[in-house]
């Protein structure tokens, strides 16, 4: 099957799955009032392949089958092949105005940063090199969207280890394994027709806990149970959250069968290597992190776009205060550019021949960009003001009683005032609601926290020319 349309994607989410919401189960993800959005949502993407206007962008022929597949599954050999990735991503993510973090194409990446490192899976068993090139073709050419889990439960940190019980392997049959445990955060989860399962290194790993694999989200003994639901029931003052709210989920493991062919590394020495476990895991995370720079990037705009188009609307853009508030948004939308294409354009090749975004240059930006974001909100609070809690709502505006009211003492004669208040609540679901909060934490905890990424980048950074020109000029020989 080469790309899928959208009405065959949301059939094949009408599987059986066990989903499960507010203490209740849900019969189908595709027509419930709280999940349904985001689901239509993404059947468009799916539907965006065949658009004879993008399907060049966002697909290319099947090495296989020559049959147009999705551009996410292209192995990157060159800086143009990262270009077109890149601009596969954006043109996705802006239509979602940057809150899609999870869309097919970029879980994608995982499977492909896995087939990158199958060979290192292939030194702990030959077998593991082979279930993840079939794996990656399956996915491929089936159109597969896929969701990653790999956070354990949060437990107090003197909790005994003796009394927890993270996701294992309980037994192993001549067929494959049986799992049992807990894992989360699964975003997309609900919207997902595979669940890709891995745990980060840590030195007190057990060989039973050290498992990668996969598995349909509707297979016997999984439960997906979501997260309370953030969409709006009012979209015409929520333009965002009721096509996008992008659900997080614990997913449970209630002793589910693995098939051999599905287990893709399984540690099998009691000791673990965690330079070994390490390059395990951050293979297997692939593009992931520059995609994520990427839709950041495209948020910035949104954010940008969201402050000068309120400052036009008040009169205030002249104001010294506002052009620096205005100022930064520009500075943090140009630096997050300036690093997805100085990443895309320095690339370092991977152990198989692939090129990758210079991992140091994305982790620079990726700590640039949790570290301002949360002052880009409140540069749109404070931009807004009130007019934040107290612009009216269409259904306000349009009833026959009250309407009136407001376009007399709100609205004034002033013809600008109907499309702020639009902008007041695109304002709102960016820096206010509940969505808007849940963006903020995902964004600040995505792909590790800031302290987490600072750490990385000063253990990996290369200062020795740094050192060499201080020493230099200091005088100092040798």
């Amino acid at each position: 099957m080469p790309i899928r349309r959208g009405q065959e994607y949301l059939e094949s989410l009408r599987d059986g799955r066990r989903l499960w919401l507010m203490g209740e189960r849900v019969d189908d993800v595709t027509t419930h009032p709280a999940l349904a959005g985001c689901a239509r949502s993404v059947a468009a993407v799916y539907d965006l392949q065949h658009d004879a206007a993008y399907q060049e962008l966002l697909t290319f022929p099947s090495p296989s089958t020559g049959q147009p597949v999705s551009r996410a599954y292209l192995p990157p050999r060159s800086v143009d092949d990262l270009a077109l990735q890149r601009r596969m991503y954006e043109c996705l993510v802006r239509r979602a105005g940057g809150v899609a973090a999870r869309l097919p194409q970029h879980l994608a990446t995982v499977v492909l940063g896995l087939y990158d490192i199958r060979d290192l899976l292939g030194k702990e068993d030959p077998a593991f090199a082979d279930h993840v090139a079939r794996y990656f073709e399956y996915c491929r050419e089936n159109d597969r969207s896929i969701a990653t889990v790999f956070s354990d439960p949060l437990h107090h940190r003197n909790h005994p280890v003796s009394k927890q019980e993270p996701l294992r392997v309980m037994a192993r049959r001549p067929g494959g394994l049986i799992v049992r445990g807990a894992k989360g955060v699964g975003t997309q989860a609900p919207y997902a027709n595979e669940l890709f399962c891995m745990t980060p290194p840590r030195p007190d790993l057990a060989p039973e806990e050290d498992v990668y694999f996969a598995t349909p989200v509707n297979a016997e003994g999984v439960h997906v149970i979501c997260r309370e639901p953030l969409a709006s029931t009012n979209p015409a003052d929520h333009p965002v959250s009721p096509a996008w709210d992008e659900m997080d989920s614990i997913v449970v493991f209630d002793d589910v069968f693995i098939p051999w062919e599905r287990v893709f590394y399984l540690r099998r020495s009691p000791t673990l290597d965690l330079a070994f476990a390490t390059r395990l895991f951050q293979g297997a995370v692939g593009l992931g992190p520059w995609y994520v720079l990427v839709r950041m990037a495209v948020k910035a705009e949104v954010l940008l776009g969201i402050c000068a188009a309120i400052a036009d609307s008040l009169g205030s853009a002249a104001q010294p205060s506002i052009q620096t508030a205005l100022a930064d948004a520009m500075v943090y939308l140009e630096t997050l550019r300036a690093c997805v294409q100085a990443a895309e354009a320095n690339p370092v090749r991977s152990p198989s021949g692939l090129a990758l975004p210079n991992p140091t240059t994305a982790l620079a930006a990726r700590t640039f960009a949790i570290e301002r974001y949360p002052s880009l909100l409140q540069h749109i609070r404070e931009l807004c003001g009130p007019g934040l809690l107290m612009a009216p709502g269409q259904a306000d505006l349009h009833n026959p009683d009250i309407g009136p009211h407001l376009h007399r003492y709100f609205v004034a004669h002033d013809e600008g005032a109907p499309e702020r208040f639009r902008l007041l609540k695109l304002a709102w679901e960016y820096a206010c609601d509940s969505f808007g909060s849940r963006q903020l934490l995902f964004e600040m905890y995505n792909v590790g926290s800031l302290a987490t990424n600072k750490q990385r980048l000063a253990s990996t950074y290369d200062t020795r020319s740094c050192v060499a020109l201080a020493r230099e000029l200091a005088g100092i020989s040798g």
